[in-house]
């Protein structure tokens, strides 16, 4: 077996493994999704707010709070980049646009899939809305791995033009 058989295994074996780790936090009933999403804001904001040690318990309640919104989404968003990301290095075998076509079509899917099993899980619901945010980070993920891949194809270009360089 020639090296891009192996390469394929791994490349495959980091997307299923992302997708796992997405179902994972999809499983999480919606008080543990947030115990999650307010441990790391609090980290975050011990870290970065200097007065949040200063905060009362409210206070800090309030504070985490009105930000758990904005982090779940963002999670969404990276999750879901990262994904794209991922995909679009599995499908090497594929020209770089139809490759990234794919990825935003299998990320989609996915991103559908994922808010259907959330029916399914305590205080967790099926949101358009997210599907959509997971498409835009599984885009902006596809389109960085296909940067990457043009830049290293100019590179590929010009050592090929220039062997003593």
């Amino acid at each position: 077996m020639d090296a891009r058989y192996y390469k394929r295994i791994i490349l495959y074996a980091l997307v299923a493994f992302w997708c796992v780790v997405i179902f994972e936090f999809s499983s999480q009933s919606a008080d543990e999704s947030s115990r999650t999403s307010g441990g790391i804001i609090e980290a975050f904001c011990n870290f970065i707010v200097p007065s949040f040690k200063s905060f009362s318990g409210t206070e800090r309640a309030e504070f985490i709070e009105s930000l758990q919104f904005y982090v779940r989404k963002s999670a969404h968003f990276t999750a879901y980049g990262i994904l794209g990301f991922l995909s679009f290095f599995a499908l090497f075998d594929f020209k770089a646009k139809l490759r990234f076509l794919l990825t935003v079509g299998f990320s989609f899917i996915y991103a559908c899939s994922d808010e259907i099993h959330q029916i399914f899980v305590d205080g967790r619901s099926c949101e358009v809305r997210d599907v959509f945010i997971d498409l835009a980070g599984s885009t902006l993920g596809g389109l960085i791995a296909l940067g990457f891949t043009m830049i290293a194809i100019q590179i590929k270009k010009k050592n090929n033009k220039n062997p003593e360089a």
